[in-house]
């Protein structure tokens, strides 16, 4: 009997799969609709799943949430008054995606438009033209290899990758 395996015989997964649900390409600005930065992108959105949310989750926890032990050591740091920080648990699902470009917010409709990625995505990446197929990402699956966490304050200059995990191959 193998520990390593499933009951069904397949090698666990660090993360699940990821399916393909389309393009997405667009822009914010800082303070408007909600959004956090002035940027344009263009992705390959993917669809969420039950046991990617409890991962995120899990995550989330490890950057946001303030253990006892953690706030004590941090007081210990502080001069003065200790800044107090709420946890907050998320509330929306997060999309994960396959970023393809980012641009400033200038070059969105003139240079960064959804036919300028469909025709770079037919011409140059013909393994994601299916994504372009229909709404449900033409079948296209990613499988996870690793994760980043960004730094992404600022502008897009100023990012930073502040850590990246490769995961290990299966099997």
């Amino acid at each position: 009997d193998d520990d390593d395996d499933d009951d069904d015989g397949e090698d666990k997964k660090m993360w699940p799969d990821l399916a393909a649900t389309g393009i997405i390409v667009g822009a914010e600005f800082d303070g408007v609709n909600g959004g956090t930065m002035d940027m344009a992108w263009a992705e390959v959105s993917l669809a969420t799943s039950p046991e990617h949310e409890t991962l995120i989750d899990a995550l989330y926890d490890i950057f946001y949430h303030r253990s006892a032990a953690s706030a004590e050591v941090a007081s210990s740091f502080s001069s003065g008054e200790e800044k107090k920080e709420e946890y907050v648990p998320r509330s929306n699902p997060w999309v994960p995606h396959l970023s393809l470009c980012y641009d400033n917010p200038e070059g969105f409709g003139p240079n960064l438009s959804r036919s300028s990625i469909e025709k770079f995505m037919k011409e140059k990446c013909p393994t994601l033209e299916n994504v372009l197929d229909d709404s449900d990402g033409g079948d296209v699956k990613f499988t996870v290899s690793g994760i980043s966490l960004w730094k992404t304050a600022g502008t897009m200059n100023d990012w930073k990758c502040l850590d990246r995990h490769e995961f290990s191959p299966a099997g």
